[in-house]
């Protein structure tokens, strides 16, 4: 693992990674994202945080590499892909080049090369392979209730019902929520939230 890099010594960086750094680019992309996107990445990087401890206060800083090689940063990665939203993840990474150069080299020669990584790779997700049969298994093991009609997978949560066909090399999903409302305003009002999704 990385975090041995003469334990942090070489790494003294004097801006977080978290706070000055990835916090800035998302707020600067708050606007051009949906919210839930937006919070999403911010919970990954905070949960990656609490788990690889390379925060600048109390943490070592070259675990940021360690964090670059884990499945949770990999999982990162799908979900800006699948959410068109790796140019966050680009600008975080290039500003990370930029304000780690000098105080942590190894970090940021690896942030570049994951920007590029990633920039190469462009809009190509990390392909699963796609059959009725992976999804259930996975489903399954997820612990979703689910029922499966000829190509058809349905996972009914009461008020959630998803019906899933897969098509090619692609999922076309479709999702049900029910509820109330006492006005058609309020139920403009939870579409305009389902919109945003």
């Amino acid at each position: 693992m990385a975090s041995g890099v003469d334990g942090g010594r070489g790494c003294r960086p004097s801006r977080d990674f978290l706070r000055h750094i990835a916090n800035r680019v998302i707020a600067e992309y708050a606007h051009k994202l949906p919210a839930t996107t937006v919070e999403d990445i911010r919970k990954r990087l905070s949960s990656a945080e609490d788990k690889f401890k390379f925060s600048i206060y109390g943490g070592d800083p070259a675990r940021l590499l360690d964090y670059f090689e884990s499945e949770e940063w990999a999982g990162l990665v799908d979900y800006a892909k699948n959410t068109h939203s790796e140019e966050v993840l680009l600008q975080i990474l290039k500003r990370l080049a930029e304000e780690y150069g000098d105080e942590c080299p190894d970090v940021a020669s690896r942030a570049l090369e994951e920007a590029e990584r990633i920039a190469r790779e462009g809009g190509k997700v990390g392909r699963e392979e796609l059959s009725v049969e992976r999804i259930v298994r996975k489903l399954k093991l997820m612990g979703y209730k689910i029922d499966v009609e000829g190509s058809k997978i349905v996972i009914d949560e009461g008020i959630v019902k998803v019906e899933m066909r897969v098509e090619e090399e692609a999922i076309r999903y479709v999702i049900h929520r029910e509820g109330v409302a006492r006005s058609l305003d309020g139920v403009l009002a939870k579409l305009e939230r389902i919109r945003e999704i």
